[in-house]
């Protein structure tokens, strides 16, 4: 089985168990019922979410059928959550991607030009990133409509600006 990282956990909140989850996909996986995993050291736990509540932006309030009591969820603090690819019924949705699913895609720009390779997705304050590598050093392209023209199956199209690469 694959997991993918949908969710990193930031902290406990208050004493019935919440957790203060990081949303780290595009999809809603923290619905009420949802099966989850926490890697908690090296070993991937399995969850079912109990209730979830927006808190602020991609944060989250969640918790999780069993686990309702901090004396429980204290020791997942800065774990990070998982999907199976069995509960990965989500592919191929329409603008929507894994961060695991861009790392490793060429970068072409609308001339058809190779610009390089994902090596990682940073997460700014503003908007993430594709960190791609173009001849040896790392180039961040802002992964937003304005910047990126198609993804697919085997490469990212970026719109290149003068200075972008």
């Amino acid at each position: 089985m694959n997991y993918y990282k949908c969710g990193h956990i930031m902290t406990t909140h208050g004493l019935k168990g919440d957790l203060k989850i990081k949303n780290l996909s595009d999809f809603d996986r923290f619905k009420k019922g949802n099966k989850l995993y926490i890697l908690h050291n090296d070993e991937y736990v399995e969850v079912t979410v109990y209730k979830s509540v927006s808190f602020k932006g991609d944060t989250l309030l969640v918790s999780f059928k069993d686990l309702l009591d901090i004396n429980l969820v204290e020791k997942y603090h800065s774990d990070d959550i998982y999907v199976s690819d069995l509960e990965r019924e989500d592919d191929n949705l329409d603008g929507e991607y894994y961060y695991s699913d861009l790392v490793g895609k060429k970068v072409v720009n609308q001339n058809k030009e190779l610009r390089g390779t994902v090596l990682e997705i940073k997460e700014l304050p503003q908007y993430d990133y594709l960190v791609v590598d173009y001849n040896g050093k790392n180039v961040l392209v802002p992964f937003i409509d304005e910047f990126i023209i198609e993804v697919n199956d085997d490469e990212i199209v970026v719109d290149e600006i003068e200075g972008l690469f």
